[in-house]
């Protein structure tokens, strides 16, 4: 089936004996948005991106030209050896519904925007959400493009580059805001599973804090320095990630994670000297949050003054918990409902691109279960009529936003705030 093929077509860009990896602005993300690009043209679709990259593709409605449309979407961009449904699944069942709702001939009160989000992971620069969080006007264009990937490239150099900004695609800045936007997902966990539900209504996305943390301590001889005269930054780390997952557990619901640790000189004979690491801290309540970030800086100032050494803490990117939008909530709750009478309520404890529409625009998100509970992984896997599912119930929301009354400010629901 189309939707199916389109998937498998993409899992083959950038594809690793592990996984996928599909960094924003390499070869395989950019062959990614080319593949997207043709399909949309071939289905009627127009086509548009801005400079951030975002590529935004819309079904017009009759008489509804520059109106507010309703968006759906997600990213195209993946973490390292990550699955072929995060992310790409939003954008290829956000263009499936498209196509559907286009060869059914219902006429629409507003047009229909499917959008691929520009690097999602945060997998190659070093903030998430980084094409949404700039559209929805959280991140400035020009501290965007002063980000510098892993790899020594500017975003603004990689946005200008070979596999940057597609060819033939107009480019534009000041999109007006959606009506609404619903985000269609897998949910990368096992709650849904464990429950027998095919989909979930989310009523939350965690917020999120990420932190880089750089420890100054003294290289020096493996043989010849004892172990009573060293500013060891590698055992400094240890002991930091170790009171990282202390502080998680100490608060309920509240996950932390330390995934990225880099050691200099990475020498077997040589005392490592200095550590990079990044933590990731995560809450669907926002004060829990700044609770452990406290305990961790406390933490770090006192592992600091025990080993003798310089801890800096660097705030690398903040987002709050965000509440879905009660009437498109109420959408998603009715669509999901309709077609699968054990549908749940579920918390994403994983960022998306909704949380940053939601600055914009009212906000929904309907999820799949993934088999196992896996996701970031290469064998994340989502059963192919729970996929289908998932896009006829985006078709249903899509048409009830399309139709759903409108407040002054143009959003949907808005006269119900």
């Amino acid at each position: 089936m189309r939707l199916h093929g389109r998937l498998a077509e993409l899992a083959r860009l950038g594809a690793t004996g592990e996984g996928i990896d599909r960094g924003l602005f390499t070869p395989a993300e950019r062959a990614a948005r080319e593949r997207l690009a043709s399909w949309c043209r071939a289905a009627g679709l127009r086509l548009e991106q801005d400079r951030v990259g975002n590529l935004f593709a819309r079904l017009d409605a009759p008489g509804a030209a520059g109106g507010a449309p309703i968006q759906c979407g997600s990213h195209l961009d993946t973490v390292r050896n990550g699955g072929a449904y995060d992310g790409a699944y939003g954008v290829v069942g956000g263009l499936e519904a498209l196509q559907r709702i286009a060869a059914s001939g219902r006429p629409l009160q507003r047009s229909l925007e499917v959008v691929a989000w520009a690097g999602e992971e945060g997998s190659r620069f070093p903030l998430g959400c980084l094409g949404s969080s700039v559209y929805a006007g959280q991140t400035a264009y020009d501290a965007a493009a002063a980000l510098v990937a892993d790899d020594g490239e500017s975003f603004g150099a990689a946005v200008r580059g070979p596999n940057g900004l597609l060819d033939g695609v107009p480019v534009r800045d000041g999109f007006p805001p959606p009506a609404a936007y619903v985000e269609l997902h897998v949910e990368q966990g096992p709650v849904m599973e464990n429950c027998g539900a095919r989909l979930g209504i989310v009523s939350a996305i965690a917020g999120q804090r990420r932190f880089q943390v750089a420890i100054e301590g003294v290289a020096g001889h493996s043989g010849t320095v004892p172990m009573t005269h060293r500013a060891d930054a590698l055992c400094a780390a240890s002991e930091l990630v170790l009171a990282v997952e202390r502080a998680a557990l100490a608060a309920s619901d509240t996950v932390a994670t330390v995934g990225q640790l880099v050691v200099d000189p990475n020498q077997t004979n040589i005392i490592p000297g200095h550590v990079l690491l990044r933590i990731d801290l995560r809450s669907i309540d926002d004060g829990r949050i700044t609770a452990v970030d406290a305990r961790i800086r406390d933490e770090a100032a006192q592992v600091a003054q025990t080993r003798g050494l310089r801890i800096g803490v660097t705030l690398l990117e903040s987002r709050p918990a965000v509440t879905m939008a009660p009437p498109m909530r109420s959408l998603v709750r009715a669509a999901c409902l309709e077609r699968d009478p054990q549908a749940v309520d579920i918390v994403s404890g994983a960022g998306h691109d909704a949380m940053c529409v939601a600055a914009v625009a009212p906000v929904g998100m309907i999820f799949v279960p993934s088999i196992g509970g896996r996701s970031h992984v290469g064998d994340e896997r989502t059963e192919p009529a729970d996929l289908e599912l998932g896009v006829d119930a985006l078709v249903a929301v899509l048409l009830a936003a399309a139709s759903a009354a409108v407040g002054g400010s143009g959003a949907v629901g808005a006269s119900d705030a």
